[in-house]
């Protein structure tokens, strides 16, 4: 088995070779040929470093989100979690302050753009957000949530893998904060894949009282993997090993809450999160 650096690095590759793809390939046709040419099993990546790259390009050129929204429409719609990701990545490096632009996003996916620019604060912004473990101003109690899950994704990354570290990381937050961390870092395991089960036992028995959002991060990458069809044999062994299920069978659960939950009225994210947390 590839180990769990090797496909960090693969997964960084891929990120920093699409991101140029986005800022430069103006035909947006050309660009997503482009990008379909990656590994199937991290072609989200791809979309989500190109979204990165289309963003700022959109931002500074038109002063919109014209070109991004183009690009997502057209091309992104089964990469949605990616794309959105990679606009709070693009938010983040131009340091816009993102309430100005939330609420141009689909309210099931506007999340996601906080989870990026979170995600963005803990890689390159260390100082800030893990040192200093500051917040961004002016976000409401659930955009601080989806805050809190993007800095925990990123400490799978930060830790590159070891287990000790991560739980380091984590620990030095108060415990308020742990819930939607350990979410986040869920999506990063499932996501990246390649971890050993010993390791992941580790991690579940150190998740302690957070376990159902641990398990909600895992799944919820799962259902993002089988919508981009990357499922890979990696993946099947987390959901074999921890939910007693394939990843279709996860990917379908998550799929018919996501149905049920947009059906209703004043829907959220967190009430998805919620009916996940509760049902797995």
């Amino acid at each position: 088995m590839v180990s769990t650096t090797d496909k960090m690095a693969k997964i960084q590759s891929i990120f920093i070779d699409s991101k140029k793809k986005g800022l430069s390939i103006s035909d947006l046709n050309e660009l997503n040929n482009c990008l379909i040419n990656n590994d199937t099993e991290y072609i989200s990546i791809a979309y989500e470093a190109a979204a990165m790259g289309i963003a700022i390009k959109s931002i500074q050129k038109t002063a919109s989100l014209q070109i991004w929204d183009e690009f997502y429409q057209k091309y992104g719609k089964k990469h949605a979690n990616q794309i959105h990701v990679g606009m709070g990545w693009a938010i983040a490096e131009l340091e816009l302050d993102i309430c100005s632009y939330i609420d141009e996003f689909e309210p099931f996916l506007k999340y996601r753009v906080i989870d990026g620019y979170a995600y963005y604060h803990g890689k390159f912004k260390r100082r800030q957000a893990v040192r200093l473990q500051e917040i961004p101003k002016n976000l409401d109690i659930l955009s601080i949530r989806a805050y809190n899950q993007g800095l925990g994704r990123c400490f799978w990354y930060n830790a590159q893998g070891e287990v000790d570290k991560l739980i380091r990381l984590i620990n030095i937050f108060p415990k308020e904060r742990h819930f939607d961390m350990w979410r986040g870092i869920g999506v990063a395991i499932a996501y990246v894949g390649s971890i050993e089960l010993s390791d992941l036992k580790t991690i579940i028995h150190h998740s302690d009282k957070y376990i159902e959002a641990f398990k909600c991060g895992l799944s919820i990458a799962i259902q993002t993997k089988q919508k981009a069809k990357a499922i890979s044999e990696s993946s099947e062994k987390i959901c074999e090993s921890v939910f007693r299920l394939s990843a279709k069978e996860i990917a379908e659960k998550l799929n018919q809450f996501e149905t049920e939950i947009k059906a209703s009225e004043n829907f959220s994210y967190f009430d998805w999160i919620k009916t996940i947390e509760n049902s797995l």
